[in-house]
């Protein structure tokens, strides 16, 4: 029998910093550029940008409960980010905070999954499995949507399920992990 979950991610938390991070980073660039800038149009231009940050940031504080708030907020901001290096710095910079953009989704949107088998246990994060064999578990439990593996080595992995994964009969998933140790 196999039983394969999706756990909760615990990195959303540090996404969101990241994100705010960079919005920081801007406005403290945006600030430099203006103070050194000499051409009027110039900080026009960077005193219209902090206008599109504060209307969007005010946007996302009204609407932040919605369920895709934060990603519309966030690749809003990439796009006035991208807008302001391409036209302050050059190509190259719009490039390198694209790879830094596309690499964080990508880590936020990955999922960490945890496959039961007859075999043992494989711990899928981002960048590596983890195979346990079950001579490796000390013990394996669900209980209340939270999932606990003990290991002999004394390590704890510990997570709930992510929300609106199938529901799984905790009595017979426990039984088949005793059964297994």
């Amino acid at each position: 029998m196999n039983y394969q979950f999706t756990l909760k991610d615990k990195n959303a938390k540090g996404y969101r910093t990241f994100v705010w991070f960079l919005f920081c980073l801007h406005i403290a660039a945006g600030a430099f550029m203006v103070l050194t800038a000499t051409d009027k149009n110039e900080q026009l231009a960077i005193y219209i940008l902090f206008g599109f940050y504060v209307v969007i940031t005010a946007l996302y504080f009204i609407f932040r409960k919605r369920k895709k708030a934060f990603e519309t907020f966030s690749l809003t901001l990439a796009l006035l980010y991208a807008n302001f290096w391409l036209t302050n710095v050059g190509v190259i910079a719009v490039i390198i905070f694209g790879a830094i953009f596309l690499f964080v989704n990508i880590v936020q949107n990955t999922k960490t999954r945890l496959l039961v088998t007859d075999k043992g246990v494989q711990y899928t994060r981002m960048f590596k499995t983890i195979n346990y064999a079950w001579a490796d578990v000390e013990n394996m439990v669900s209980k209340d949507g939270l999932l606990t593996l003990d290991l002999k080595s004394n390590k704890l992995i510990q997570s709930e399920f992510e929300s609106g994964v199938v529901e799984i009969d905790e009595n017979e998933f426990n039984h088949f992990c005793k059964t297994k140790l």
